[in-house]
């Protein structure tokens, strides 16, 4: 009985000292909540136009049903209009390969074959996800990014710190007043599918607030990614980004 009890108090002991070494929660600088929901979301994107390039490595989690899948990736980005993601298994085997210029999207890599280029807003992610982001930009959807758009109807506040704010074209945020961060977002997809971003632990990347663990929910089908680093503003170059792209593209709608 001694025993036990002794343990018990040790339990408690530990979890103590674990909470009370854990990091404070991260709260935007100079934020003031009584700025309000439109001053938030044009806070949390304002920065990003400033950045010039960006690398972060995640390890990602694909379920679709009872089918998981695990894996890394490497995301790279210079503004304002190249983004590439390439995605590696286990033992470093190469998936696939997404690049973003403007408009147009290229996926290739062993589960593409030939590989494929098309609309941005197409169905090439799809196809190789189960997700259909719609007319979300892939680098604000992956990102844990949420673009502005103009608030149509008043604010719901569940607390006195809490809103769920509707957009314009079937968006919904969720803010946290108090921290001056957005922790989810929803949407219905054109084919009336409605569609979840969860942003979690965020932290502070250069003057970006940035979510350490995005999920993208649709159907039964989550995307997770757990950013492990981050590099802003290293010089990365558009040929470095352009590397490895094949020639014998199939043009897709």
């Amino acid at each position: 009985m001694r025993a036990s009890r002794l343990l018990w108090v040790w339990g408690i002991a530990v979890c103590s000292l674990a909470f009370s070494c854990a990091p404070p929660p991260v709260v935007r600088e100079g934020w003031r909540a009584t700025a309000g929901p439109e001053a938030l979301i044009r806070a949390s994107v304002a920065p990003f136009a400033g950045l010039r390039d960006l690398t972060a490595e995640a390890s990602i989690e694909l379920h679709q049903g009872k089918v998981r899948e695990r894996g890394t990736a490497i995301l790279q980005l210079i503004n304002p209009d190249l983004f590439r993601v390439e995605v590696r298994g286990p033992f470093f085997t190469h998936i696939f390969t997404a690049l973003l210029e403007g408009d147009s999207l290229t996926v290739y890599g062993r589960a593409v074959d030939p590989p494929l280029k098309g609309a941005a807003h197409g169905h090439l992610l799809a196809a190789l996800t189960g997700l259909d982001l719609g007319q979300y930009d892939l680098r604000y959807a992956l990102l844990g990014l949420v673009e502005e758009g103009p608030v149509v109807g008043p604010p719901e506040y569940p607390r006195a710190d809490r809103a769920i704010v509707p957009l314009r074209g079937g968006r919904r945020l969720w803010l946290d007043l108090q921290r001056g961060l957005i922790s989810r977002e929803g949407s219905a997809q054109a084919g009336g599918d409605s569609l979840f971003r969860e942003l979690k632990k965020y932290q502070r990347v250069g003057e970006l607030y940035l979510p350490r663990r995005v999920e993208i929910r649709q159907r039964d089908v989550l995307l997770a990614l757990n950013y492990k680093n981050y590099a802003i503003n290293n010089g990365l170059s558009v040929e470095q980004l352009l590397q490895g792209m094949p020639s014998n593209l199939v043009r897709v709608p």
